[in-house]
């Protein structure tokens, strides 16, 4: 990568991390207030309905936002462009509502009219993600950023008012969540001067069948993955119950700074190598996911070390003793390697999504799942639930192991076919949009 390109780069990744800082801030700060207020089970709960949040932000993820990344980084300037906002628009406001109404349904038992609000959550959680990685596919990290301000200061606010009391909490965290969301949103679509196309007419279904084989195979990766990573936390959480699920959800907590830097830097190499591929610079792409890769591993031992020293004083203080009967250093150890082996594949995992290699990472994740599912459950079943980590920590190596193994095999082999879909893509489009 050349000088220019290197500070060009950083530029953009400054802009999306403090966006990234300020919202996971909010974050940290939302769960701390949560943690004191409610009681172990209401924690729990609200932990697990996040859960499912990040659950349906890969999801809109692989359905939408990285086929829309692959054919915006070839289009852009192009009339292309218009018809990719067409029909990537209108599937994220597809997905997104179907999340939402599942969602709802599904908590209603549980949480009765909170369930609504829950839903509400899920749903703008996952269309501002989409929102958010389209933005950086078109060069515009300033207004990705300023979404992420909007949403963080209008979440901030909602801390305050439920720090000073409240008896409907956990319904009040919920919708304050999903009206920061739709703040962050409206200041998002305001600022790039257009609303989201939405049509389901046939020509957009038409377009959007061409490119299905490839999204089915992204549909089964991200299922995969989604039950290997999240999934699992869930079953981990629904059998253990929310009380002993609390804290360890307490300490990922903890551990989400970690996610920050990985986060930002993962939605700025997607786009980055989408381009470098297209053009046929393999090599500048392996390079850039190597050193990525390499900085993600520093920062994670570092924050490793760091936290081991100041987890007691955290689960005194910030917790204010809930967790004192909880063996706290041993969830700390075993949620840093989850955490840290999880990260390490990011970069490599958005290299293989560039190169259109959904099947390979269907198939990492399933088996890596099925794995994590004989280890962690009969340790759920004959142990502490701490113990079930070990799981969790096995289930994110063999991912890891294979993810790195199909990047090698990947960036050494040239692939041709990312190339081939997205000129078919942009065949498909181009000449509808020019005549809108």
């Amino acid at each position: 990568m050349r000088l220019p390109d290197i500070g060009r780069f950083g530029r953009r990744f400054a802009v999306i991390l403090s966006g990234e800082l300020i919202q996971s801030l909010f974050h940290f700060v939302l769960n701390i207030v949560l943690v004191r207020e409610l009681g172990a089970h209401g924690y729990g709960l609200f932990a697990i309905v996040f859960t499912i949040g990040a659950v349906g932000v890969t999801y809109i993820r692989a359905l939408v936002a990285v086929p829309a990344t692959l054919f915006l980084a070839r289009s852009l300037g192009r009339p292309a462009e218009r018809g990719h906002d067409m029909v990537f628009g209108s599937g994220a406001t597809a997905v997104a509502l179907l999340m939402a109404a599942a969602v709802s349904v599904g908590l209603a038992p549980v949480l009765g009219v909170t369930a609504l609000a829950g839903g509400a959550f899920v749903g703008l959680y996952a269309f501002r993600s989409y929102l958010r990685i389209v933005l950086l596919a078109r060069r515009a990290p300033w207004v990705a950023g300023a979404s992420d301000m909007v949403y963080s200061a209008c979440g901030l606010a909602l801390v305050v008012f439920l720090h000073a009391g409240d008896d409907a909490l956990l319904e009040h965290a919920f919708l304050g969540i999903a009206a920061a969301h739709a703040a962050g949103i409206a200041v998002a679509l305001a600022a790039i001067g257009r609303p989201v196309r939405v049509s389901f007419r046939a020509s957009v279904r038409r377009r959007y069948l061409e490119i299905w084989r490839t999204l089915a195979w992204s549909l089964l990766g991200v299922t995969g993955t989604t039950v290997q990573g999240q999934g699992l936390t869930l079953l981990f959480a629904l059998l253990a119950g929310p009380a002993a699920y609390a804290p360890i959800a307490a300490t990922l907590v903890l551990f989400a700074p970690l996610r920050i830097p990985t986060n930002a830097l993962n939605n700025m190499v997607l786009p980055e190598i989408s381009a470098l591929l297209a053009a046929g610079r393999r090599r500048e792409a392996r390079r850039l996911v190597v050193r990525s890769t390499a900085l993600i591993g520093l920062a994670c031992l570092a924050y490793g070390v760091a936290m081991w020293t100041a987890l007691p004083i955290i689960e005194r203080h910030l917790f204010n003793g809930r967790f004192a009967s909880e063996p706290m250093a041993a969830i700390g150890f075993g949620v840093w390697c989850v955490v840290t082996i999880a990260l390490l594949y990011a970069i490599p995992r958005a290299f293989l999504e560039a190169s259109a290699a959904f099947r390979v990472i269907a198939a990492g994740a399933l088996v890596s799942a099925g794995i994590g599912f004989l280890i962690m459950v009969p340790l759920l079943l004959t142990l502490a639930p701490p113990f079930a980590l070990i799981g969790l920590a096995v289930s994110e190596c063999v991912t890891a192991l294979w993810s790195a193994k199909a990047f090698r095999d990947r960036s050494r082999h040239p692939d041709g076919r990312v190339r081939e879909a997205a000129d078919r893509f942009a065949a498909g489009t181009s000449a509808p949009a020019a005549a809108a």
